[in-house]
């Protein structure tokens, strides 16, 4: 008996095998595996209330977002990768400075601003806004003080912050919120504020030549270039393009734009409506917005949890996704080195790559300097090292600790992580032994000598300074005894280390 299988029947086996060939081909190349899909996360935004883009040192753009729902600032590039949080409670607003220091601005009863690195670490303590500027927190959580902007620039040589904020306060017997316009030196030299004209609504920027560039009641301020008359439209948020030279400017469901560039007084630009709210995308009174790398707009939309994009003609691009990269941080560890004689302690690449540990077994690239050692300085090459300064790992030979002339204890740290290529791990110490334990005359040894100054020390027949007995003190029960003179000799003998 044969088999007949029919013209019609043959096609839709080839059909059927040429689908399942490329179903095939799909999953094994095609389609991301499952691990692919695991390394990154959704990240949601709630009540995101402030969008700033800047540039970095190697002219890549990135973005902060004021992330106040989630109490975070997020750091992540225009594309919605998420490269590093920091958490801030009630924070409004967020900004870099050209060292790479990041200023995120906590409203409410604890008016503050926060520093972190870049990789969103804790840089230094908060600066307290509230009692720089004598304020006092509300009775009612919806009365609080509010910061609108926060941005550090230099100014006159002055490393400043510059300030938005309004406060709830009762003038001619109307409740409502006084904005202020405020600026501080970092290093407390000084600061000042000026009040009148603004609107809760009222934001400033940095223009051209890092000239502050504010809304208020009457219009816009582009000092010392031209201001814009407006007093028929309520203004809020603003920013721009300086490559095109076009201004925006958040009005009541709607952004206004003008170029800026070749007005003489009299003649002054006029704000005229860029795009409009819809029932999809709505524009409030109250959102911010920012100029991103490619000339589109993208505008923080507090009350619905996103953030929205237009291009530069005005039209709709699409809602910002937000994920992030579950890739795990490398490991650093701790270690010392010991200063003999007061020379410098050099260090070699080994010192940190054998303190190092990836779980993707990925090498180490690079190394930051943390913090800097109290005594003594860190130098790379003969020039000292800064704060926060990365090193890459083959330059690592080169660096060295150089001890100050006179010692004030028995050791110094200084802070460095460790770069797998992508993220940097946490922050962990080196620490300089600037007097070896036991060691009393700091000749980087010990020996009987240094046991015979317990003695007399204990018979009352020499005084010892305090490092002297820090040092000597053994088993640190804040005592010099018989015990550390025994405990000093079996150093020397090799009976104990």
């Amino acid at each position: 008996m044969s088999l007949y299988i029919g013209r019609g029947t043959r096609v839709k086996f080839i059909r059927w095998t040429v689908l399942a060939l490329v179903i095939t081909l799909l999953t094994s190349v095609g389609l991301p595996s499952s691990s692919a899909l695991a390394a990154t996360t959704p990240i949601s935004l709630s009540q995101p209330t402030d969008i700033e883009f800047y540039k970095t040192a190697d002219g890549k753009s990135e973005m902060l977002i004021a992330d106040s729902g989630n109490n975070r600032v997020i750091r992540a590039t225009p594309e919605g990768e998420v490269l590093a949080t920091m958490e801030v409670n009630l924070v409004t607003a967020a900004t870099m400075g050209s060292d790479g220091l990041i200023y995120a601005a906590e409203s409410g009863a604890s008016l503050q601003v926060h520093i972190f690195n870049p990789d969103g670490t804790v840089n230094a303590p908060p600066i307290d806004v509230m009692r720089k500027f004598s304020l006092y927190a509300g009775q009612d959580e919806d009365k609080q003080p509010y910061i609108r902007n926060v941005i550090r620039y230099k100014q006159d040589n002055n490393e400043t912050l510059l300030l938005f904020y309004n406060q709830y306060k009762v003038l001619n017997n109307v409740p409502q919120r006084y904005a202020t316009l405020a600026n501080m030196n970092l290093d407390d030299s000084g600061w000042g504020s000026s009040s009148g004209g603004f609107t809760e609504y009222s934001s400033v920027i940095l223009g051209d030549d890092n000239q502050r560039w504010y809304t208020h009641m009457s219009g816009v301020v582009l000092y010392p270039l031209v201001s814009i008359s407006n007093s028929t439209d309520k203004l809020g948020d603003l920013t721009l393009d300086s490559v095109n030279k076009r201004l925006y400017v958040v009005s009541e469901n709607q952004i206004m734009q003008t170029g800026y560039e070749g007005f003489v007084y009299p003649d002054r630009p006029v704000l005229s409506t860029w795009v409009s709210g819809t029932d999809t995308y709505p524009i409030d009174m109250g959102n911010q917005i920012a100029v991103g790398p490619e000339g589109q707009v993208y505008m923080a939309d507090t009350a619905r949890d996103r953030i929205v994009i237009f291009n530069a003609d005005g039209t709709f691009n699409r809602v910002l996704g937000l994920s992030k990269n579950n890739a795990p941080k490398p490991v650093a560890g701790a270690f010392s080195k010991t200063v003999k004689q007061g020379l410098p302690v050099a260090f070699t690449s080994l010192d940190f790559t054998s303190n190092y540990a990836d779980s993707e077994d990925k090498l180490m690239t690079d190394i930051r300097i943390s913090s800097l050692p109290d005594s003594g300085k860190v130098q790379l090459n003969g020039v000292d090292v800064v704060k926060n300064q990365v090193i890459p790992v083959a330059e690592l030979n080169t660096l060295t600790f150089v001890p100050a002339s006179a010692f004030t204890g028995i050791k110094t740290t200084f802070g460095w992580q460790a770069k797998n290529g992508v993220v940097f791990s946490d922050n962990v110490d080196v620490t300089i032994m600037l007097r070896i334990k036991g060691d009393a005359n700091g000749d980087g040894v010990i020996t009987p000598a240094d046991a015979l100054l317990v003695n007399k020390y204990i018979k009352g027949l020499i005084t010892l300074t305090p490092s002297q007995i820090e040092a000597l003190d053994m088993n640190d029960d804040g005592v010099l005894d018989a015990r550390d003179s025994a405990l000093i000799m079996g150093v020397y003998l090799g009976i104990n280390s």
